[in-house]
């Protein structure tokens, strides 16, 4: 009772700025428990590293006409090594209906090629040692996967390590 005699003797002015903070935390805690979720953006996909790590070195145009998963990971990085399982056995049930390229972010070759062989990956991966490409798909941490849909554009990003169903299901609706 007591609070609703605050706000209502609040002035106008202060009644909005309580309900725009309260939208504004709303937002927050929204984006931090859904920060390993789908992040859809629609913006074309900036152009892949060219030299590849494992072959064969893939670019945009080559990847047209079906959904890919573009992934970023590093040798170094444990969540990436939790998620590298989960990418073989995405590539191998797909049956060529979507690709998937993985890109060794800013990381060194030798420890980058074992982490390839080591977790049995068939799929194309690429190496950003620079980091450049990486910025400009916006990484913020690693793992990261961006789903492409068959014109080359981003239609869902993915933080952290996620499920083989779920990494699936993106793929499909992207198609």
């Amino acid at each position: 009772m007591a609070v609703r005699r605050v706000w209502r003797g609040a002035p106008r002015s202060a009644r909005w700025l309580a309900v725009a903070a309260l939208v504004v935390a709303a937002i927050g805690v929204a984006e931090l428990a859904g920060g390993n979720g789908p992040t859809a953006t629609g913006r074309a996909a900036p152009p892949l590293p060219t030299k590849a790590l494992r072959p064969p070195a893939v670019d945009l145009a080559a990847l047209r006409g079906k959904p890919v998963l573009v992934d970023f990971f590093a040798s170094w990085c444990e969540p990436c090594a939790e998620e590298a399982p989960t990418l073989r056995k995405l590539y191998a049930s797909l049956d060529g209906r979507a690709g998937i390229v993985a890109v060794d972010w800013d990381d060194a070759g030798g420890p980058a090629r074992a982490f390839v062989r080591k977790h049995g990956w068939k799929f194309p991966v690429l190496a950003d040692t620079s980091g450049t490409v990486g910025e400009k798909y916006g990484l913020v941490g690693l793992p990261t996967s961006f789903v492409l849909d068959p014109r080359g554009r981003i239609v869902a990003t993915f933080r952290g390590p996620q499920s083989e169903a779920r990494l699936r299901q993106a793929l499909l609706e992207a198609g």
